[in-house]
């Protein structure tokens, strides 16, 4: 053994060793204590289909109410009783909406009817009530409101060529130019009414209603609340 091997042990021997050895230990010991982060393929594919859905969720949430994206799903969608058909160019002018010229009260259209028709308060008393089953019509001047019950079928067809505005406040939906009023019989036979002007649409309490002849959306907004 040579002198530098004994100097090396005794060294060795008269070394101090800072504790680190057992805080080594605890570390690991921690380590080991936690939770693995691995994870199978199953594991991970179902983690991530998990994120996939809550995606697509949040992103039909925010179309189901922003309303630039519930009036383009109203181009296809029927509204009550009425549905929305684009086309690719329609009339420019329309005349004033057909006063309904019946005498009815509004008890008798309620009869008649089967429903409680709703008149519009702020106009006063109509100057004219028509009733048929499901359906009341009514009038004041130039102002025509028509309130139906919706069936799995739509009643009318609005053939319009712009777009239409979604009034939230309401939950309706505006069309602000002149477009073809389709009705559509019990068969299923179209027949074009006439040109229908600025028009509100809604539905309320399982009735549709079509307010027509009020050409400022927020004065038929104002009318319909």
């Amino acid at each position: 053994m040579s002198a530098l091997d004994n100097e090396l042990r005794g060294l060795g021997r008269s070394a101090v060793v800072p504790p680190v050895a057992q805080t080594l230990a605890a570390a690991v010991l921690e380590r080991v204590a936690e939770p693995p982060v691995r994870r199978t393929f199953g594991e991970a594919l179902r983690s991530r289909w998990r994120s996939l859905v809550a995606l697509l969720a949040v992103l039909l949430v925010g179309a189901l109410v922003t309303p630039p994206v519930r009036a383009a799903v109203a181009e296809w969608l029927d509204i009550g009783g009425v549905q929305a058909v684009r086309v690719p160019s329609g009339p420019t002018s329309a005349p004033t909406p057909p006063a309904v010229v019946g005498r009815l009260s509004v008890e008798e259209a309620a009869r008649i009817a089967g429903f409680t028709p709703t008149a519009l308060a702020a106009l006063g008393e109509p100057t004219g009530v028509e009733a048929s089953s499901g359906f009341v019509a009514m009038s004041w001047g130039g102002v025509r409101l028509e309130q139906f019950e919706a069936e799995p079928s739509p009643m009318y067809f609005k053939k319009y060529y712009t777009e239409i505005d979604y009034v939230a406040s309401i939950d309706g939906y505006w069309f602000s130019t002149p477009h073809e009023l389709v009705l559509v019989n019990k068969t299923g036979v179209e027949q074009t009414v006439r040109v229908a002007g600025p028009t509100l649409v809604w539905v309320r309490n399982g009735l549709t209603f079509r307010l027509e002849g009020v050409p400022e959306q927020d004065r038929a907004v104002e009318l319909a609340r």
